[in-house]
């Protein structure tokens, strides 16, 4: 066992060698340019949002419920790459991921059971450089905002044709007290759906007080926002298409800071 002890110290003098290197670097959280190290869709899918409908979206599940802080984010940092046979002319093409797929306008969702969402805001990312010197970009400061679920949606690009991002990294505190949705176990139906006229938007087990309704499309277009008193343990709400045009929506019922969602559609 002796034999082994100048060794092990050797090992730990470079371990400790290399800490002290790695922490005097200028650039700590450069980031790569692996296109593996980032994430990119290039084709939209059904949102955990419903009210988001089909988009290009990323889910983080914390794992359990955080009070969050500031944030910092590293756009898609993978330089845009050429394939080609022997480098000749003809062979050139473009194989997928670029710096013009990193996400610029974004929205962020937040939920504690990954069901009920509440927007949190849109904010907009710069264009990552391609560069593995790269640090990223301050991100949003939820303010103690509390989640286990963050949702991010992307709503443009800097140009390209898919999307994508490289990292984020969140500052939180776990919460240790319990975190109660207060719509937990409620549901909604609208009937008939799909409809033409008239419909009820039913809301079973919402608790008695005062809630809000916004009606939209998929693209966002707010059709209609109203307040609600809720004073029975069901409660029916008349729907009416108005001038809506055929097509899918979304009713969104928020109530103490949580909403739930449900889709329907309108046929002429």
């Amino acid at each position: 066992m002796k034999a082994f002890k100048p060794f092990l110290l050797f090992l730990f003098k470079i371990i400790l060698a290399q800490g002290l290197i790695a922490q005097e670097l200028p650039y700590p959280d450069r980031h790569s340019t692996n296109l593996n190290d980032g994430w990119l869709s290039c084709q939209s899918s059904a949102n955990p949002n419903a009210i988001r409908g089909n988009s290009h979206w990323i889910m983080y599940d914390l794992g359990d419920t955080y009070a969050l802080t500031e944030s910092t984010i590293w756009n898609f940092n993978t330089p845009e790459r050429i394939n080609s046979y022997n480098n000749e002319p003809w062979s050139f093409s473009p194989l997928v991921g670029k710096l013009e797929d990193g996400m610029r306008d974004i929205t962020i969702d937040l939920s504690v059971n990954g069901q009920a969402w509440k927007e949190f805001g849109r904010f907009n990312i710069p264009k990552a450089p391609g560069s593995s010197f790269y640090q990223g970009t301050v991100g949003p400061d939820f303010g103690g905002k509390i989640a286990r679920y963050i949702l991010i949606t992307g709503i443009s690009n800097h140009g390209g044709s898919c999307y994508g991002l490289g990292e984020v990294r969140f500052n939180a505190t776990a919460v240790t007290t319990g975190v109660n949705d207060p719509l937990a176990g409620v549901s909604m139906s609208v009937i008939p759906n799909p409809y033409v006229d008239k419909a009820i938007l039913s809301l079973d087990g919402f608790p008695a007080g005062q809630a809000s309704l916004t009606i939209m499309d998929g693209m966002g277009k707010i059709y209609l926002q109203s307040e609600l008193t809720i004073s029975e343990v069901k409660n029916n709400v008349p729907l009416s298409s108005n001038d809506m045009p055929s097509g899918l929506y979304f009713a969104q019922v928020t109530q103490n800071g949580s909403s739930k969602t449900i889709k329907f559609e309108i046929i002429r």
